[in-house]
């Protein structure tokens, strides 16, 4: 997951869709930032993910590297 352009200092979290949202950040940036973290999260029942803003506003990028099969 990749952060780029915020507008303000902030972080982001992900988890899957369906979920309650953690109480943690998986990024954290500054504005005007570009700043990438590898993430690994589980996808919700309908195949998705959730994404949480702390401030502002931010273009987030998700590349999916890979899965895990059962």
């Amino acid at each position: 997951m990749t952060a780029t352009e915020p507008s303000d200092a902030g972080w982001l979290a992900v988890w899957p869709s369906g979920a309650s949202r953690p109480l943690v950040s998986n990024l954290n940036f500054m504005p005007g930032d570009t700043v990438p973290n590898l993430v690994t999260v589980k996808v919700g029942g309908n195949g998705k993910v959730s994404v949480f803003n702390s401030a502002g506003t931010t273009d987030v990028v998700f590349d999916i590297v890979g899965w895990y099969a059962t």
